[in-house]
């Protein structure tokens, strides 16, 4: 059963395994440095097993971006993301932050478009390889 849980701690290697099962680095050792924050998260279960989540980082007032939304190979195209995407913007609404971002491949843009997001130039630097 599908259930969604939010802003409540979440496994660091559920999240690093989510992370390397839609072809990203799980970033383990990142995700365990104690500087590490979070504005507002959801993490999304099947049982036990974490199959989606979304994280957000902010200032509190002008501005959030929203990084990590994954859904795990096996459950796409079940609306997760689009749930996910839905709670987490209305999560932020009702904190009143003015600006949301967000960063996504091309190809994923008509998916983004749907919740009102617009294209706008930026740009990105990986600093060092990160697994």
């Amino acid at each position: 059963m599908i259930h969604y849980i939010e802003n409540e701690p979440t496994s660091v290697k559920a999240i690093a395994d989510l992370r390397r099962s839609v072809g990203w680095n799980g970033v383990e050792d990142l995700l365990n440095n104690p500087l590490i924050t979070s504005y507002y998260h959801i993490a999304c279960y099947d049982g036990g097993k974490l199959v989606g989540y979304v994280d957000t980082t902010s200032n509190g007032v002008t501005d959030a971006y929203i990084q990590d939304l994954m859904v795990d190979p096996s459950y796409q195209g079940q609306g997760i993301g689009t749930e996910l995407m839905n709670r987490i913007i209305a999560r932020l609404r009702e904190n009143r932050i003015y600006m949301i971002s967000v960063i996504f491949e091309e190809k994923l843009l008509s998916f983004y478009e749907r919740f009102g997001f617009f294209p706008m130039l930026a740009g990105q630097m990986q600093t060092y390889d990160a697994d």
